[in-house]
């Protein structure tokens, strides 16, 4: 991620957890590098205090206006087919009761900042922890 990128989230007041963290996640999601930086911006300027306008965080990642509005509506796009693909997971029993405590129980330590904890569970999760 861009130096600029992660002081602005640092002033901000967001805890990430070290950068490595952040970008060991990133690189498997289904959001580019880009993407998550964008979406950060957006997350990270509701904690500044100010409203900032679209050619602020634009500046922020150093890209232009239309290419951060693009990479916004791309990274919500990604994030609504994510659900989507876990909504449909579920509702043909693939992901089970169980698989999705466990995703949460993941998500849950790595939110609270218990990062090492977090990361370990994600590690050890295996198709089997998913399905049942």
């Amino acid at each position: 991620m861009k130096k600029k990128v992660l002081e602005f989230l640092r002033d901000s007041g967001l805890n990430l957890g070290g950068d490595s963290i952040l970008m060991f996640l990133v690189k498997g999601s289904s959001l580019t590098e880009a993407q998550a930086e964008t979406l950060l911006v957006e997350y990270a300027s509701q904690f500044n205090g100010k409203k900032l306008d679209t050619v602020a965080k634009a500046s922020i990642r150093g890209v232009s206006k239309g290419a951060y509005a693009r990479t916004k509506s791309q990274a919500i796009n990604n994030i609504r087919q994510s659900i989507y693909t876990i909504m449909l997971l579920r509702y043909l029993g693939i992901l089970t009761d169980e698989g999705f405590a466990k995703l949460m129980e993941i998500a849950e330590k790595l939110g609270k900042g218990e990062f090492q904890e977090g990361l370990e569970l994600l590690h050890s999760l295996t198709w089997r922890d998913i399905t049942g």
